[in-house]
């Protein structure tokens, strides 16, 4: 059953409360806009329009609502004409996006390139590379490369290609690699990349604020980087919790039989994590994309009241987890990368431009959970909350 908003009557309540003078504290809003030049659109040199390939890491539903974004950003600066987009934020993969875009005309300026769309998680990663070095060197037919997350945007920054790249969504650029720093630019000429400010760090000083925890448990699947695992360690020395780890290996995921073999393997850790006397859990990227089993998997932390906190993707906490500080500001970071995308197209060197966009926060939280596991909710906290889910109706 899709959880609801909690009720109106809840809502109604929050909103008096709140018109007698409580103020959202936990809310800063903090937007980094830095006035933009050259970003009207315009054609090659040649006339042609400019061709842009893409690279996914996998079918991964907030890649799906951030390109959304980023589309109707470069839609509203003239990039793109098409009166609509043959889709939601949320209605298809990436790959189904970009193939539909392929197919369209967008107007004089921009395209697509269909057969230059990859899946770092189900391709080969030399032929991933193979296929953008040949139309990026040999065939010269694409002008920029967008670039989704941390592990994709390592391998495109390696390659060192004589086109730009637009790398959006990596958890931490500069701790990967991708830039040398987000200070002034990017600090390589061909490669942009969006930060966004120590988001793990930030979540976790406020999920330690509404109720400490003294032992935080992770897992990580694959590369520490791409799960934050440095801005975790610093919170846990900034705000003084002891960070119980354990590390899961990538694996293929992509067939029934693998993808049962590894949720054995995640609820086994889970298991483990319960006996190490950890009070709180931290879900962070790529563990469970499945959000079917996600209720089943985190059972076991709810049976010993522990309270899973979350670090990407929204759509967890309507399926389970507890709560989530999220960059959900899609539509004002989708105009920001959309902005970098539409300067470097003009002749800007993507190495200059400002990459950094502090989000303002967006919090959701799953009601019933917090009420299973007996988790604190007064009237500032739910109203500091931008979403509630519940079955319940109250």
């Amino acid at each position: 059953m899709r959880k609801k908003v909690i009720s109106c009557i809840l809502l109604l309540c929050l909103t008096v409360i709140s018109a007698s003078g409580c103020v959202q504290e936990e809310k800063e809003v903090i937007q980094q806009r830095e006035e933009t030049q050259n970003t009207e659109p315009s054609t090659k040199k040649d006339g042609g329009k400019y061709r842009i390939a893409y690279v996914d890491y996998d079918e991964y539903l907030p890649a799906s609502q951030q390109l959304y974004y980023i589309l109707s950003g470069l839609r509203s600066m003239g990039w793109i004409t098409c009166e609509e987009f043959p889709f939601q934020a949320d209605t298809m993969s990436t790959e189904e996006m970009i193939h539909a875009l392929a197919g369209m005309d967008l107007g004089e300026y921009i395209e697509f390139c269909g057969d230059a769309f990859y899946y770092l998680d189900y391709d080969e990663e030399e032929e991933v590379q193979k296929g953008l070095y040949y139309h990026a060197v040999e065939k010269k037919d694409i002008d920029l490369v967008l670039v989704f997350g941390t592990s994709a945007g390592k391998m495109v920054k390696d390659m060192n290609l004589p086109i730009p790249m637009v790398n959006f969504s990596a958890t931490d650029p500069v701790a990967s690699g991708i830039i040398e720093s987000s200070a002034g630019g990017s600090g390589r000429d061909n490669v942009w990349a969006q930060v966004e400010p120590s988001m793990p760090l930030r979540q976790l000083k406020y999920y330690h604020s509404i109720k400490p925890f003294d032992r935080l448990g992770i897992v990580v699947y694959g590369d520490e980087t791409v799960s934050g695992v440095p801005d975790i360690e610093q919170a846990s020395r900034e705000v003084g919790f002891e960070l119980v780890k354990y590390n899961l290996q990538e694996v293929n995921r992509e067939t029934e039989e693998e993808s049962e073999e590894y949720y054995k393997t995640v609820e086994q850790k889970f298991r483990e994590l319960c006996t190490e006397d950890i009070d709180a859990f931290f879900l962070t990227v790529g563990l469970i994309n499945d959000l079917e089993r996600l209720p089943e998997c985190l059972s076991v932390f709810y049976e010993k009241k522990i309270p899973v906190y979350v670090m990407d993707d929204t759509n967890t906490v309507k399926n389970g987890a507890l709560l989530i500080i999220s960059t959900y500001d899609f539509e004002n970071v989708g105009y920001f990368i959309a902005d970098a995308m539409a300067q470097i197209l003009n002749g800007a060197v993507a190495g200059d431009l400002p990459c950094v966009y502090t989000s303002s926060p967006y919090i959701c939280l799953n009601y019933d959970v917090a009420k299973q596991i007996s988790y604190p909710l007064d009237i500032k906290f739910l109203m500091a909350c931008d979403e509630i889910y519940t079955d319940r109706i109250n």
